[in-house]
């Protein structure tokens, strides 16, 4: 701490006297004036000055990402046509569901009865496809019979025949199998895509807003599902990008949720980032839990400097791109001294030029 008083300063107050003599009946009075000089002696209050030295340090320039807890993998959902009519949405923003589970569905969805319909028709047409070949070979079968014990008449051109109408009954059915499979195929495919499912377990994170009673149109993303088994803390904020690298630890503070503290953090998955940057704690979360949505901040480290000549940043000023400190003159006033900064940052800024190691400045 540096004390410095001013010198006394002598204040003087003036008052006077007049003796006014007024002249009557031609007579002429001098007056004497008396004059009073006071002098008052007043001290300028002491003024402490906080010094700070120029030191040698590690100078850190950082910055803070914003991330939140959030699922790695995830898949957006869709309708496969457009202009229906959304009619029921099951689910809504955070639900958890499972896989194969029914999230929404348009109208005429629901077509169960004329897949059922159309699944018999098949069937029975392939039940009938399979007796006419039994039908057939008894039938065949029976006819040489008759020849080979020679019952009177040859009976091959019948069984030629037999097997072309045969043969016309197979293509019917065939034909008939088919284009009940193709039905049944569209018509699946329709309610497909009037459907949406949970493709994987997970949460759901976004569900379009009045989704319900809406017009589709084919492809829009209108729900999204997230797996929760794989979590990690990730920013869209990437103008800090080129400053993480593979294998970096950094700090991590964690603000909301039932896992508030510090840890140690990685990057995750580097080489995929492009909207997104994530990171998982290698260190200091054994035991911990964390919901979707708690926040955190990252620590990144953007610059450093070490072992340079360092000053408290609240000691260092600028003025029109220049920089300077105060220092105390040998008469005890203050004097301003222009120096050149480089980094800055963890509350220090590194001196470049214009001060010496163990050089004193004000600090305030």
């Amino acid at each position: 701490m540096y004390k410095f008083r001013k010198n006394k300063t002598k204040i003087w107050l003036l008052a006077a006297g007049l003796v006014i003599t007024a002249a009557f009946s031609g007579c002429t009075q001098e007056a004497e004036q008396d004059e009073k000089r006071v002098i008052v002696e007043q001290e300028a209050p002491e003024v402490d000055y906080k010094l700070a030295a120029v030191v040698r340090g590690n100078v850190v320039s950082s910055t803070g990402l914003r991330c939140t807890y959030t699922q790695y993998n995830g898949e957006n959902l869709s309708f496969g046509v457009s202009g229906k009519l959304v009619s029921k949405v099951y689910v809504k923003d955070g639900d958890t569901v499972a896989k194969g589970t029914l999230l929404a569905e348009l109208s005429g969805g629901s077509r169960e009865a004329e897949i059922e319909q159309l699944e018999y028709q098949i069937k029975r047409n392939q039940i009938l496809l399979e007796q006419i070949d039994d039908n057939e070979n008894y039938e065949i079968s029976r006819r040489w019979l008759n020849k080979l014990y020679d019952r009177g008449f040859d009976q091959t051109g019948d069984i030629e025949n037999l097997q072309k109408n045969n043969d016309y009954t197979r293509q019917d059915y065939n034909d008939a199998i088919a284009a009940d499979q193709r039905q049944l195929n569209q018509v699946k495919s329709q309610v497909r895509q009037s459907k949406l499912y949970a493709p994987i377990d997970g949460i759901v994170t976004i569900v379009k807003k009045n989704l319900e009673g809406s017009t589709s149109v084919r492809d829009e993303v209108i729900m999204q599902v997230k797996d929760n088994s794989e979590c990690f803390f990730s920013t869209k904020i990437m103008t800090y990008k080129s400053a993480v690298h593979e294998g970096d630890q950094l700090e991590m503070n964690v603000v909301s949720g039932p896992g508030k503290g510090t840890y140690k953090v990685e990057p995750y998955q580097i080489q995929d980032w492009t909207d997104q940057m994530f990171f998982t704690i290698v260190e200091g979360a054994e035991g911990v839990i964390f919901n979707a949505g708690d926040n955190g901040t990252v620590t990144v480290i953007l610059d450093s400097r070490e072992n340079v000549l360092t000053l408290p940043i609240e000691a260092v000023h600028s003025a029109d791109d220049k920089w300077y400190v105060y220092v105390m003159n040998d008469e005890g006033s203050r004097d301003v001294k222009w120096i050149q900064v480089g980094l800055t940052g963890n509350g220090l800024a590194e001196i470049t030029q214009g001060l010496e190691e163990g050089e004193k400045v004000i600090l305030k």
